[in-house]
């Protein structure tokens, strides 16, 4: 995108307010509207409960390997061949026993290639885990893939409205809309930032920025919809970037002047990036493709929950509390999602869920019982070396 320079003789441009037009039932196509649009993106979720998903929910242990597999396929051109291959020859794989391997190998003869996701497969010892887990990575990928064409398509209009906004800004940095507009899907779960300060140059042309008033920097339009979700848009040269979050994941600004690695890519500190990030106590299933619009809470390995109160989620927390798990009886404690032992203060919960004393736990994980102790060679238990008896004492004459 290049840098944003200052414009002084344009002070009164608020580059970044909302246009005022944008998502009326005027600027959109005719048989879609803002809520037929906000249905779309809210019901992204509905994927995960669809049949495409139900052998993954059913185990929460696969979401690490659907977003592994989704990743892999965001990266492979032939992805929609594939996954369109599996759902021709699906009948037949119903039966297929052995592991991940066993299910590659099945899909190699009945002439669907599927050797690109051996990697992620074959740690699954299940081939049915191996399908369920293709299944829905095929499922997040098009919903989401499909889902940005359907925004496009309905606010043509509007988006075509907002890049002649950017032509009178800058004419020479974005041409006038000529009635077909170039939608350009970003991937906002990806920030050009790190944790330490560092950011890269590579990113600043497949972000979606917005400047204070008066930069040289495309108008940015951002829509928020009544129950979660985020549909962020700007022109650029080659078209309009559109980033979309669907509920649960949460639209963030950041400011550059934190990153100041940013260098001299972006001229005002001022200036801020649009990241989409999942909710507190969760985590994306993956970083790329479809799993990376997938947020996972940290323990109980579940999908997080869109922002809507329901029976089973009254308050409608990403993350139900506890957000642990599931509550367990007196004594015990939520780990992982299993209910074991809550250990007294002097004493560790091993592996095996059982308490014991640092002293008496052995590296192999077993907690020595009395007469044993822990073998540092072995990491096993064996018996404790007896003490030499005392002598008897010196008789005094």
């Amino acid at each position: 995108m290049g840098m944003l320079r200052r414009v002084e003789g344009q002070p009164g441009i608020a580059v970044f307010a909302a246009v005022a037009l944008f998502f009326m039932p005027s600027q959109a196509r005719g048989d879609c509207s803002p809520a037929d649009l906000w249905n779309a993106l809210e019901n992204t979720f509905d994927t995960i409960n669809s049949s495409g998903c139900a052998g993954v929910t059913a185990d929460p242990a696969l979401w690490a390997p659907v977003g592994v597999a989704s990743g892999i396929m965001a990266g492979v051109s032939q992805s929609q061949q594939f996954c369109q291959g599996v759902q021709n020859v699906q009948n037949q794989l119903t039966n297929v026993q052995g592991d991940g391997n066993s299910l590659v190998s099945e899909l190699d003869n009945l002439g669907v290639n599927a050797d690109f996701l051996a990697s992620a497969l074959s740690a699954l010892s299940s081939a049915s885990d191996a399908l369920s887990v293709v299944q829905c990575a095929c499922a997040l990928s098009n919903n989401i893939s499909q889902l940005g064409g359907d925004v496009g398509d309905c606010i043509q209009g509007a988006l075509c409205d907002l890049q002649n906004l950017a032509n009178s800004i800058d004419p020479s940095g974005f041409p006038a809309c000529s009635g077909q507009v170039v939608i350009l899907p970003t991937n906002c779960t990806q920030s050009p930032c790190a944790s330490n300060g560092t950011c890269d140059p590579n990113l600043a042309g497949n972000i979606i920025n917005r400047c204070p008033a008066g930069d040289d920097a495309p108008p940015v339009n951002q829509v928020n919809g009544s129950n979660g979700g985020t549909i962020v848009v700007n022109p650029v040269g080659s078209g309009v970037l559109q980033c979309m979050c669907p509920p649960p994941m949460i639209g963030t600004w950041t400011k550059y002047g934190n990153y100041p690695g940013w260098g001299s890519v972006i001229e005002d500190p001022n200036c801020q990036f649009f990241t989409c990030t999942c909710p507190p106590h969760s985590q994306p299933a993956a970083t790329t493709g479809g799993g990376a619009y997938v947020c996972i809470c940290d323990n109980t390995h579940q999908p997080a929950q869109p922002p809507v109160k329901t029976t089973t989620n009254p308050e409608g927390i990403p993350c139900p509390l506890p957000l642990t798990g599931q509550p367990c009886p007196a004594g015990q404690t939520n780990d992982g999602g299993t209910c074991v032992p809550t250990c007294a203060q002097d004493q560790i919960l091993l592996a095996n869920g059982t308490c014991c004393n640092p002293a008496q736990a052995s590296a192999c994980g077993s907690c020595c019982p009395n007469g044993q102790s822990p073998d540092p060679a072995t990491g096993n238990c064996v018996a404790s070396s007896k003490l030499p008896r005392p002598a008897p004492p010196h008789q005094f004459r």
